[in-house]
């Protein structure tokens, strides 16, 4: 199975088992790496015989940018493994670095070989660009040459006095394989380090003695940014301090920025506030709209360059009760290989905009799999020492590492039954978790939603442990909240006792709120499967099917819960 995917994207694959055998197979799916799951069923089943079955895969959203070789395996009664190798490849936002050739009337041109950490790049998907003032003005990606990877570049420009001549070129390298912008790239040239200027139809190495690109700590973070409030987090130390210089490309907007401690805010006209933005802190930015700025078209992406400080420089400090830190590598990591040196004790609470995860007795458990670069996270400490932690300098191959069978981030996850609002509406959030019964036994297959009015303020189905994992936006406290799912086709209060509070927490992963739903009638009538019509079903998780199911079990039909009979 070949994979090829954008960092974010969800992906879905299906693949058939066939039991050929004359027996009832259980089968067991074993070497899942924890960026895939079964969708809509386990690790282990049972499949009869001389049936075919399909299981659909899932890749979560965020796993990291990176190529990855992975052999999953299919066991069944005789233990033989049946293999299924598969091939990912996830790929990186790239940055918007292009030239118009039209533009300019003169050329230089450079052949050289890119060096990261003293290995050849060879990925025809980085790149290397040349910049004069700040102006993208040359760009091109390895290509093999005598068998090596060489990079021939053309650097375009006015060669006069008053444009480009004998101005400063320099030089930045994205290298796709790990979805990382160097800026400030060194050039060394017959052995030396040199300063490159523009010269009309200069020429600098050849195929026999290259200019060599090398990368310094400097870095261009990518940091995306939506309307309405965004947690972001500084990954490198800004270039300037001046928040007209790093949001220089957001004039057209309105904005406010604020940590724990300050704020400033940006009228379209000029800045104002105390907030003297810093590499290693959590902020919450909003970008509204200006009242003639209607039409203007938001960048999202958020660029900041600056020297990367190793992880060691950066120490996250964690004080009792709720903590603003950020999270700083340019690269993705799950949550417990991220927060493995911040010692957490049981009780523990992270979380972002959109996702949850609790540390229980020996790991995190949650809607919230992974820390992104560029974003801010809330962590509750319930030790009652100050303590600091770093994270790792780089993932340990986070993705390649095999792990139990995991959910993919539920803030991924495409709600059928509720439609939340954008959570980046309000600058904050609640959580809950939260457990549904009927009498003694546990329900997992419904859709959870928390309203304030009218207003759904946020949704989730249960995780692979049973439970509802809710996170709840908005801002201030003491506001009525109601608990609604979805039960025989119909939307039912479950629960009206609690009140919104921003960072409060209601419910652990060992004590849930327990929400019983047995005094609510079922409503289960029985028909048989050719008594009804092909319109209007759907799964008791909230997903539409086509048509007449044709597989026994319980679905909703025209808003009424039907049992569907094996045809005798």
């Amino acid at each position: 199975m070949n994979v090829i995917k954008q960092y974010g994207d969800p992906y879905t694959f299906d693949v058939d088992i066939e039991n050929k055998s004359g027996q009832t197979e259980y089968y067991t799916l074993s070497n899942l790496p924890h960026w895939l799951t079964v969708v809509g069923g386990s690790a282990a089943d049972n499949l009869p015989p001389l049936k075919t079955k399909t299981l659909r895969f899932q890749i979560n959203p965020l796993v990291p940018v990176g190529n990855y070789d992975v052999t999953i395996g299919l066991q069944g009664n005789n233990e033989i493994l049946e293999p299924l190798r598969i091939v990912m490849k996830v790929n990186g936002e790239k940055p918007q670095w292009t030239v118009d050739p039209t533009k300019y009337d003169h050329q230089m041109t450079i052949i050289g070989q890119v060096y990261i950490n003293g290995i050849l790049m060879e990925n025809q998907e980085s790149m290397v660009a040349a910049f004069i003032g700040g102006e993208c003005r040359g760009v091109a990606s390895p290509q093999k040459v005598r068998g090596a990877a060489y990079v021939t570049m053309t650097i375009y420009g006015d060669d006069y006095k008053t444009k480009d001549q004998q101005k400063a070129v320099t030089f930045r390298i994205w290298d796709a394989s790990k979805g990382v912008a160097y800026t400030d790239a060194q050039t060394v040239v017959d052995g030396f380090a040199v300063d490159i200027t523009f010269q009309q139809d200069q020429l600098i190495g050849n195929f026999d003695t290259p200019a060599i690109w090398t990368k310094t700590d400097k870095v261009e973070q990518l940091i995306p940014v939506h309307e309405n409030w965004n947690w972001i987090a500084f990954g490198v130390e800004p270039e300037s301090q001046y928040l007209d210089h790093i949001f220089s490309s957001y004039a057209n907007w309105m904005l406010l920025i604020k940590s724990r401690e300050a704020f400033s805010d940006y009228n379209g006209a000029e800045w104002n506030g105390t907030l003297v933005p810093t590499v290693n802190a959590m902020y919450k930015l909003k970008v509204s709209r200006l009242p003639n700025s209607q039409f203007s078209t938001l960048n999202s992406q958020l660029s900041v360059s600056g020297r990367q400080p190793a992880q060691n420089e950066m120490p996250v400090t964690l004080k009792k009760g709720w903590n603003w830190i950020a999270y700083t590598p340019l690269t993705t990591m799950t949550v417990g290989e991220a927060l493995a040196a911040a010692n957490p004790q049981k009780g523990d609470i992270v979380k972002s905009q959109t996702g949850i995860a609790i540390y229980g007795t020996s790991n995190w458990e949650g809607s919230l799999q992974s820390l992104e670069s560029g974003r801010g996270y809330l962590y509750y400490s319930t030790d009652s020492e100050e303590k600091q932690f770093v994270y790792p300098a780089a993932s340990s191959a986070s993705a390649r590492v095999l792990s139990p069978l995991a959910p993919a981030d539920s803030q991924e996850e495409q709600h059928s039954i509720f439609t939340p609002i954008d959570p980046s509406l309000y600058p904050n959030n609640m959580t809950m978790v939260i457990q549904l019964k009927d009498g003694d036994a546990v329900v997992d297959t419904c859709e959870v939603a928390a309203f304030v009015g009218d207003e759904c303020r946020g949704a989730a189905r249960a995780e692979r442990n049973g439970l509802y994992y809710l996170v709840i936006a908005g801002e201030g406290s003491g506001q009525a909240m109601t608990l609604r799912t979805c039960l025989n086709g119909k939307i039912v209060t479950i629960d009206e006792t609690q009140q919104f509070v921003s960072d409060d927490n209601i419910g652990t992963s060992w004590e849930p709120y327990v929400i019983n739903l047995e005094n609510l009638a079922s409503g289960i009538r029985a028909i048989g499967l050719d008594d009804a019509d092909d319109g209007d079903w759907w799964t008791l998780q909230g997903f539409k099917i086509g048509r007449k199911p044709m597989q026994p079990g319980i679905y909703i039909h025209h808003g009424q819960k039907v049992t569907i009979k094996r045809k005798k």
